[in-house]
């Protein structure tokens, strides 16, 4: 396995908001394909993952853009072992701009989980290589907890959001961040964010999102699932209004 597995990625279209920056959504769907693909690199496949009955489930996400990202700008996404801390496997990524210069750095938790029983497995239980590699990023993973906030909306889990792991998949919490984001904030870029994925949302269950406006460019934001656990939890600062 290369220490640090890096892709030329185009900002498309598609991967954009309605000021032509890129989404949230589109880096999370790309952070989850580098993830895979790097596994790759020594035969580790989902499939085989599935056949040894072990999953990476996303646990924690410290997210940071640096510089704007906007439609067509040339870019390279690498991703790196960061190692492992507690139940956690670390792993970071970063989008360079053509100049060299870092635009988005970001740092991730995964769990290891049996995707049959849906428990978590301790790393030990991994047999497989993860080497570390010493490249710090200037995200962290955050430790909070949010306190009781004011409803902001419903949000049912639709078929399409479903993923290969059975549950809503990652990409899609960040439209949850900018659709029942308080007071306008979600059609402004996300420049900073803390993610926890407390619990999975399958097919079918409402989330009930509550939240609140804390300054003038950050909110926070959780999600209940109808058995009143947590689905997730997060901390939002966007870009300044122009």
């Amino acid at each position: 396995m290369d220490q640090i597995l890096t892709i030329p990625q185009r900002i498309n279209f598609y991967n954009c908001d309605r000021n032509r920056d890129l989404s949230l959504r589109s880096y999370l769907e790309w952070c989850g394909e580098m993830g895979n693909l790097h596994l790759e690199q020594i035969g580790l496949t989902w499939e085989r993952m599935q056949t040894e009955r072990q999953a990476f489930l996303l646990s924690r996400v410290g997210y940071h853009r640096l510089a704007p990202v906007q439609y067509g700008e040339q870019c390279r996404f690498h991703t790196w072992i960061g190692g492992i801390k507690g139940p956690l496997f670390l792993r970071n990524f970063s989008l360079e701009k053509a100049d060299g210069s870092t635009a988005i750095e970001s740092t991730s938790g995964w769990m290891l989980v049996d995707p049959v029983e849906r428990k978590i497995l301790r790393p030990s239980q991994f047999k497989h290589e993860h080497p570390a590699y010493d490249r710090p990023v200037d995200a962290q993973l955050i430790r909070f907890r949010l306190s009781e906030l004011p409803e902001l909306g419903r949000h049912t889990v639709l078929p399409s959001q479903i993923d290969t792991n059975g549950h809503m998949g990652n990409q899609f919490y960040a439209d949850l961040l900018a659709n029942y984001a308080p007071d306008g904030l979600g059609i402004r870029v996300i420049d900073r964010a803390q993610l926890v994925f407390d619990h999975e949302a399958i097919e079918g269950e409402e989330i009930t999102l509550y939240g609140q406006r804390t300054d003038a460019c950050s909110y926070e934001m959780y999600g209940v699932l109808p058995s009143g656990r947590k689905c997730f939890e997060a901390q939002v600062t966007v870009a300044p209004a122009e």
